[in-house]
């Protein structure tokens, strides 16, 4: 038999075994899901064994994820959940962590929920090659940032959202393999346009240019390297970069051994109605910045420290 097909029939079979909340499929271009849409349809639908269990139980909810915008549509069209990954991961256990956090995000987990997964090493065409169970006892770090979100103003809330993802992405690709440090300012544009000047030429100046529009990301992406702060209003416009916010730290209790990016990012949080998110060039890791006090802290790199769940 087939190692993913034998992989999809053990690991869903375990689900139902134990009976799981959740069976969670990782894919990357869906065909991970179309074997096991064979396998569910013309296997285990038919097999006498599962016949009088299914009956009796309700069986897992079937989610497929993917980094992959374009799978992601397709599976739109398919009777399952699919659950869009914000970036891809370097390593299994970093997949599941970021899986947990979208499921949480979407309101598809709950804490004692049991999940069986079924994965492999990621940015590998067929490499497929485990099966996870997780059980879901913590609430992720990231669920302080989304429970903040989900209480202002909704456009306001996708352009965070929106620019905690180039975050991520950012910490975990860099930029050309290296690490990149940046501070992005969402919000009360005009006060923190007066608290801040220009370092170099303003490269967004005249353009107009959306958080959501895709070429103004890579555009962001190949400016993160400069020095100074991406200015980004409420409605995701992005107004300038390479912008030096010029208060002073004044009484900020933060942690020993940030630097100034952080110092900067606190203090206009504080001094402003603005929300900032900072990446540390050492580490990748992001921080969220409100009323100069740290909301949260993500590290992409490193999103769970135990693999003791997978075999």
């Amino acid at each position: 038999m087939d190692k993913i097909k034998s992989l999809m029939k053990h690991g869903f079979n375990l689900a139902i075994d134990i009976d799981a909340d959740i069976f969670l499929i990782f894919t990357e271009t869906g065909m991970t899901y179309e074997i096991f849409k064979d396998y569910y349809f013309n296997s285990f639908l038919k097999d006498p064994k599962y016949s009088e269990q299914r009956k009796k139980i309700k069986g897992p909810k079937i989610i497929v994820a993917t980094p992959n915008e374009e799978t992601f549509f397709k599976l739109n069209c398919e009777k399952i959940i699919p659950l869009q990954m914000n970036y891809r991961n370097e390593d299994r256990c970093s997949m599941i962590k970021q899986a947990v956090t979208k499921l949480f995000e979407n309101n598809l987990v709950e804490l004692g929920d049991t999940i069986v997964s079924i994965l492999g090493t990621p940015g590998i065409p067929g490499g497929t090659d485990t099966i996870a169970v997780v059980n879901v006892n913590e609430y992720p770090p990231i669920l302080k940032f989304y429970e903040f979100i989900n209480t202002i103003e909704k456009t306001k809330g996708k352009v965070i959202n929106e620019v905690l993802n180039i975050s991520m992405e950012l910490a975990v690709e860099g930029r050309e393999g290296k690490s990149v440090g940046a501070i992005f300012v969402i919000g009360d544009t005009e006060k923190v346009l007066k608290m801040s000047s220009q370092l170099i030429l303003n490269p967004f100046e005249g353009h107009n240019g959306i958080i959501f529009d895709k070429k103004v990301k890579g555009t962001i992406k190949e400016l993160s390297t400069i020095d100074g702060a991406f200015i980004i209003t409420e409605k995701g416009e992005v107004k300038a970069a390479g912008r030096y916010i010029e208060c002073t730290g004044g009484n900020l209790n933060l942690p020993l051994g940030l630097g100034a990016r952080h110092y900067a990012a606190a203090a206009i949080s504080k001094y402003t109605d603005a929300i900032t998110i900072t990446v540390s060039e050492s580490g990748g890791i992001i921080r969220i910045f409100k009323d100069g006090c740290i909301l949260a802290e993500i590290n992409p790199n490193k999103l769970n420290n135990s693999c003791s769940y997978l075999y």
